[in-house]
């Protein structure tokens, strides 16, 4: 009778850590578990939102027209959280070429949500070549000088609010088309000239 309640206090002591052992590798998978679902719906590709993908996904590229690069321009984009990332773009026009930076929000949505921009785009011409003219925005903005000479460098300050279309389930997830409105500010003389940009882009 004495073995037998050794027996039990040992296998009592034995039980415990297996016990507790169990419980930690049920919690690491209701974890892990639970994070995937935080990027996904399933295991097919599915999102939940918007905020899901750009968590998931970090490097998006795309291609715009109008805007803080001119006439086109193509932006590289890295989400350094699921709503704010870096931007930066290089692009042009007849008469001049252009670069950006800009810092991105994105707002929670589904397949439509809205975002927020905020940065700096540098308009320039060193060889005094092309049609500055075709450009309605540099127009508003040369001096009299600079429009003599077709050599220029004009720095903006840029926003924009806009809307963007992500697909966030099947084989195309990750597309997207865009259209915002932009306003730049001219640093060096102070002109505020409106625009906007439509595009399309792909987040990997």
């Amino acid at each position: 009778m004495r073995y037998f309640h050794s027996f039990i206090i040992v296998a009592a002591f034995l039980t415990v850590p297996l016990s507790y052992a169990s419980t930690q590798d049920l919690d690491e998978t209701d974890f892990s578990s639970t994070a995937a679902s935080v990027f996904k719906v399933d295991e097919n590709n599915n999102y939940a939102d918007n905020l899901a993908l750009r968590e998931a996904r970090k490097i998006g590229l795309g291609l715009g027209f109008g805007g803080s690069l001119g006439l086109y321009g193509v932006n590289i984009e890295i989400n350094f959280e699921d709503a704010d990332g870096a931007m930066a773009g290089a692009g042009g026009g007849d008469g001049y070429s252009s670069f950006n930076v800009l810092w991105k929000h994105a707002f929670l949505g589904d397949t439509v949500a809205p975002y927020t921009t905020l940065g700096y785009s540098r308009w320039y011409n060193a060889s005094g070549s092309g049609n500055y003219k075709n450009s309605a925005v540099l127009d508003r903005v040369l001096t009299d000088q600079e429009k003599a000479e077709g050599k220029f460098a004009t720095d903006f300050l840029s926003g924009s609010v806009g809307l963007q279309y992500t697909t966030l389930r099947g084989e195309l997830a990750g597309t997207s088309l865009f259209a915002e409105i932009v306003l730049l500010g001219d640093v060096h003389h102070g002109n505020i000239v409106p625009t906007g940009t439509v595009g399309a882009g792909y987040y990997f």
